[in-house]
């Protein structure tokens, strides 16, 4: 029973949809423009058809511009360029501003003089020397194989120093430990 109605719905809205379509601005030939609430004028349409045959150029409404003829080599030209400006020295570093130097402090420079890095620690406002270590990742048993600590789940030497936060790690005897470090 449902199918019936479902055909007579259709029947009867097909006709509202196509003359909708019909009364749609552009649809019909030589239409005026209509008014464009966004533009507050007539917006004209234009086809985006290949200009015929006969045409040589589109016709877009703008002045033609006279082509450029190229001039004989050594010919000099009726326009002379002015002369370019250069800044002298002075005026050229007086436009630069100024770049403030950023304070190093004495124990930043003695990381990095000693190949380390100088960062943040976490989240925190401490700051460290983080250094990498001459065995990072090699193979370990207990704490007196590294330079440092020897990993407890990798089995791996520590690759910086200091290991921030909490690691579990081999001490001496080989027995595991949890290490946290601030």
């Amino acid at each position: 029973m449902p199918a019936p109605r479902l055909i007579l719905a259709l029947t009867l809205a097909l006709p509202l949809l196509a003359a909708c379509q019909l009364a749609l601005p552009g649809r019909q030939a030589g239409a005026a423009a209509v008014a464009n609430p966004i533009t507050v004028g007539a917006v004209a349409v234009t086809a985006l058809d290949a200009p015929a045959a006969g045409d040589a150029a589109p016709k877009t409404g703008l002045p033609a511009v006279p082509e450029a003829k190229p001039a004989a080599i050594g010919a000099v030209s009726d326009r002379t360029a002015p002369p370019a400006v250069q800044p002298t020295a002075a005026q050229a570093t007086a436009t630069l501003p100024e770049v403030p130097s950023i304070p190093i402090s004495p124990q930043a420079l003695d990381c990095a003089a000693t190949g380390g890095t100088w960062g943040r620690v976490g989240d925190t406002i401490a700051y460290s020397c983080f250094r990498q270590t001459r065995d990072a990742g090699k193979s370990c048993r207990r704490e007196t194989d590294c330079e440092t600590e020897c990993l407890a789940r990798s089995r791996t030497c520590a690759p910086i120093t200091p290991m921030i936060g909490c690691n579990p790690v081999l001490q001496a005897d080989g027995r595991e430990v949890t290490l946290c470090i601030d």
